[in-house]
């Protein structure tokens, strides 16, 4: 499984090195999460993520109000549960609000935790159904590798780390059509700290750069006495977007390890 992941991580980003990019408006993405034991082995978590583009045109959540400062609200709901040392496994649902669409996620995740000499090594394999308002519905697994390390600042903690996710699609077995879709949907390259405040309180700022592939249809070129100069064609889109975030993670219970999700 580890060489798995450090394929990802070092095969995925250069294959995406020869695409024509875009450029996306930076994003700033404000989180909030509580966690809670259930039981020994359990844990109970929530989330709320706001979205806001620094191009103001994309934040139309709303007409007027609070919610018209946002391009992208979203709540979870989750769950997981230590199986050993190494092994967890949960349950997250999502729901996110924007224009348009609205949109419910509900995934299965399994995470394994390793080490690369000081380094600790955290896999994770989540599948996930994804139903969009007046869209078909779909499906895609997210393969995220994370290495980082715990490090005492004075009489604190601090985890600097980096991660890497990619995001396939899925059509669950459905015929194909005629509309062309790249495999690897997404991938977020991720850099974050970890400040452990107090036993219960974290805060995480964080760096993302995330990448969206898709195909464009380029049209076909007439010169001025209308023949055909160039035919028309399908080309490859990657759109680059910098987020920069803030995670703020309040725990009841027991204190999270740098292989929960909720860490």
């Amino acid at each position: 499984m580890n060489k798995l992941y450090i394929l990802l991580l070092l095969v995925l980003p250069a294959t995406a090195m020869a695409q024509s990019k875009i450029a996306a408006p930076t994003g700033i993405w404000p989180e909030l999460q509580l966690s809670a034991d259930v039981g020994e082995d359990g844990v109970l978590f929530i989330r709320n993520q706001y979205r806001i583009s620094t191009d103001s045109r994309y934040n139309d959540l709303k007409d007027s109000g609070v919610l018209s400062s946002f391009e992208r609200v979203e709540f979870s709901l989750g769950y997981e549960h230590t199986f050993s040392d190494h092994w967890r496994a949960g349950a997250i649902y999502r729901y996110a609000i924007e224009n348009f669409p609205e949109t419910a996620f509900y995934g299965l995740f399994i995470r394994h935790n390793g080490a690369i000499k000081s380094l600790y090594f955290n896999k994770q394999l989540l599948a996930e159904y994804t139903d969009q308002e007046g869209m078909e519905a779909f499906g895609r697994f997210r393969f995220s590798a994370e290495l980082g390390k715990r490090l005492p600042l004075k009489s604190k903690f601090v985890t600097p780390s980096i991660s890497y996710e990619a995001l396939l699609r899925s059509e669950f077995g459905k015929e194909d059509d005629n509309a062309e879709e790249r495999t690897i949907d997404r991938t977020r390259l991720r850099l974050g700290l970890n400040f452990e405040v107090t036993e219960r309180l974290r805060i995480n700022p964080y760096f993302i750069r995330q990448t969206e592939y898709y195909y464009v249809l380029v049209p076909p070129v007439y010169d001025e006495s209308e023949q055909l100069s160039e035919e028309g064609y399908t080309a490859k889109r990657n759109r680059v977007m910098p987020v920069v975030g803030l995670t703020v993670k309040y725990t009841i219970g027991k204190t999270p390890q740098t292989a929960s999700i909720t860490y």
